[in-house]
């Protein structure tokens, strides 16, 4: 790979990172070990750009580039296991005019990573050593610990739903064509790995606790145990989520009950184009519902549940729809492999996989084969291919086939009434048809109706009177967060020649609607979706 002097200048740019590191000379090689164990171990990797002040982010260049080379090639080996670099070693590229040193550190490849006996991870602008948290998080990211099968220590059969249980066990036994062996429910749970049998420390007596699955696939109130088991849906009448949003539902439960709720939010918002075959009409969804469906179950199944504080969210745009999912592909997997449709099972949660697949409504019945699945139906109706990417998280894109600014669509049917704002979800939604204002059964009143011109100072000045020349630079910004994940003031400031203080109010607006989400302080600090 040639770096390119554009990408280190916007790199540069953008100051340090959790992903960027400066340095103004090559450190001792212990501690240049550390900072490549420290990348190495993050989901995102990132780069080390040698002959840059980290606190002025000036490029004062090297006197010596060949002798940083040598010390980074001397650091990687230093790691253990050796640290490979991404596709090449790491380059001399001149930027305006200064000599500077920059290697690329891969994500993290399924192995952890130390240097001097410690296990060094990136955070924010530091690497600090690996707490036993952060190591039993990345064996859970990486799929050797298993979190599904984890008693839950708060819970007890009492919080599971036996209906829904029963219901579950009358079904398999129906599809088996026998009843089941086991001498009781419990018994059958305990096999499935949904509850497990532990010894009271104190009485020395049997307990059953449902584990992490149990709970969320039978639990009469998975949110209460798990906040971060949610999907989050957001619709935009634009391409850009430039405007604020014009629907968000919160949408929890068990994993059933998700995404059936997840996909009559997707059928509420789906457009449908009709035309007449012989003496039928036949309506065609701008994205085939069925492929709509697997995304939604592949994101719940294959989502890592021990990262707290991250749900699943869905962006519904007028060209298209986008899922993000929390964690990143299991090792042995590629984004080459989901675009060339070569695939093979390998769920992060096989036994949520497993029961999902034998519960009414067959919900996963493309076990291993869902991504070809979704290429070929796609395909079939002449729409684009669908987009796989990775930026600290793993997102799934569909396109419909309606041109940015085309003025010749089709007939569109779409129900005319959205749900109530002042509602985290609706339960039941319906697919079809307006929803029914006011409370549901099952619905969380939110604490704070969400947030209109009228109700918080200083929206109004922005909220559908975005002038041309400003929503221009705001699509830059979404578009960029698209690609890279996220955007900062600084990068802001490269990509459309604004001011700092032009940059931030700009950057503000997208937040103050909704549009991007703000994390970390000063000159690191991120805006994403």
């Amino acid at each position: 790979m040639v770096i390119q002097p554009e990408t280190l200048r916007a790199l540069i740019a953008g100051g340090e990172s959790d992903t960027v590191e400066f340095k103004l000379n090559p450190p001792r090689l212990s501690e240049l070990a550390d900072r490549l164990c420290g990348f190495a171990n993050s989901t995102q990797g990132g780069w080390l750009i040698i002959g840059v002040e980290d606190k002025t982010w000036e490029i004062k260049g090297l006197a010596n580039p060949a002798q940083a080379v040598d010390d980074l090639l001397k650091a990687a080996r230093m790691c253990n296991p050796p640290l490979p670099y991404a596709e090449a070693t790491p380059e001399t590229v001149t930027v305006d005019g200064q000599k500077v040193v920059a290697a690329l550190i891969p994500p993290n490849d399924g192995l952890l990573y130390q240097s001097s006996g410690v296990f060094w991870l990136r955070l924010g602008t530091h690497t600090v050593p690996m707490q036993a948290g952060q190591v039993s998080e990345y064996l859970h990211r990486q799929g050797l610990l298993s979190w599904e099968t984890w008693p839950n220590e708060r819970a007890s059969l009492q919080d599971l739903d036996q209906a829904r249980i029963e219901s579950y066990l009358e079904h398999i036994s129906k599809v088996a064509g026998r009843p089941s062996r086991a001498r009781s429910s419990e018994d059958l749970l305990v096999l499935q790995e949904c509850v497990a049998r532990l010894r009271d420390e104190t009485t020395g007596q049997e307990v059953l606790r449902p584990t992490n699955a149990g709970l969320l696939l039978f639990g009469q109130a998975p949110r209460y145990f798990y906040p971060q088991a949610e999907i989050v849906c957001t619709y935009y009448q634009d391409d850009s989520g430039v405007r604020r949003y014009d629907d968000r539902r919160i949408i929890s439960g068990t994993l059933t009950e998700q995404i059936e709720q997840a996909m009559a939010f997707l059928r509420l918002y789906t457009p449908v184009a009709a035309r007449i075959e012989g003496f039928s009409r036949v309506e065609e969804p701008a994205i085939p519902l069925e492929v709509l469906r697997e995304a939604v179950v592949n994101a719940i199944v294959h989502r890592d549940y021990s990262l707290k504080g991250e749900a699943i969210r869905i962006f519904y745009y007028s060209d298209r729809v986008e899922i993000h999912n929390p964690g990143l592909l299991m090792p042995g997997l590629s984004i080459e492999d989901l675009k060339a449709g070569r695939t093979r099972s390998k769920p992060r949660n096989p036994v949520m996989a497993s029961i999902l697949r034998d519960m009414p409504g067959s919900y996963m019945e493309r076990v291993g084969t869902g991504i070809p699945f979704m290429l070929n139906v796609m395909h079939h109706y002449g729409l684009p291919t669908p987009e796989f990417n990775q930026h600290g998280e793993f997102v799934v894109t569909l396109w419909n086939n309606f041109q940015r600014g085309s003025k010749n669509l089709p007939a569109l049917a779409r129900p005319a009434a959205t749900a109530p704002a002042t509602y985290q979800s609706e339960q039941p939604l319906a697919g079809t048809g307006p929803l029914e204002p006011g409370p549901q059964p099952g619905v969380v009143p939110m604490a704070q109706p969400l947030e209109t011109p009228a109700s918080r100072p200083g929206l109004e000045r922005f909220a559908g009177t975005v002038p041309e020349e400003r929503e221009q630079r705001l699509r830059v910004a979404l578009e960029h967060v698209r690609q890279h994940g996220f955007i900062t003031n600084k990068q802001y400031q490269q990509l459309t020649g604004v001011s700092e203080n032009t940059a931030t109010r700009d950057l503000e607006i997208l937040v103050a609607q909704g549009s991007l989400v703000k994390s970390g302080k000063g000159p690191s600090r991120r805006y994403g979706l």
